[in-house]
């Protein structure tokens, strides 16, 4: 979810120009996404909350739907992509 508040205990990511704050429990996570004005990523992520799944083949997740960031390598063996699915904004991501 996108923020401009300053949250206690927030990471910073230089490569992505972004704090992040992760809260939650049981499997579920909240993350308040609080980017850098250079962060390199479309408006559409930077400012609309979204949902993201975890997934086995992100590519197959992704084949033939609207890309909004291409396949993007987080860490070693985590990648996401977001694509837009009518409207609403959809992460997906693959570990391994």
């Amino acid at each position: 979810m996108p923020s401009t508040e300053v949250s206690k205990g927030e990471i910073y990511l230089p490569e992505f120009h972004a704090h992040v704050y992760r809260v939650g429990t049981d499997g579920l996570r909240i993350e308040k996404i609080r980017f850098d004005h250079d962060a390199p990523f479309p408006e559409d992520v930077k400012t609309r909350p979204h949902v993201a799944f975890k997934v086995d083949d992100l590519g197959e997740a992704i084949f033939g739907k609207q890309i909004v960031v291409t396949p993007t390598e987080f860490k070693p063996g985590i990648r996401f992509a977001f694509v837009d699915i009518e409207g609403a904004l959809i992460e997906f991501f693959q570990i391994g």
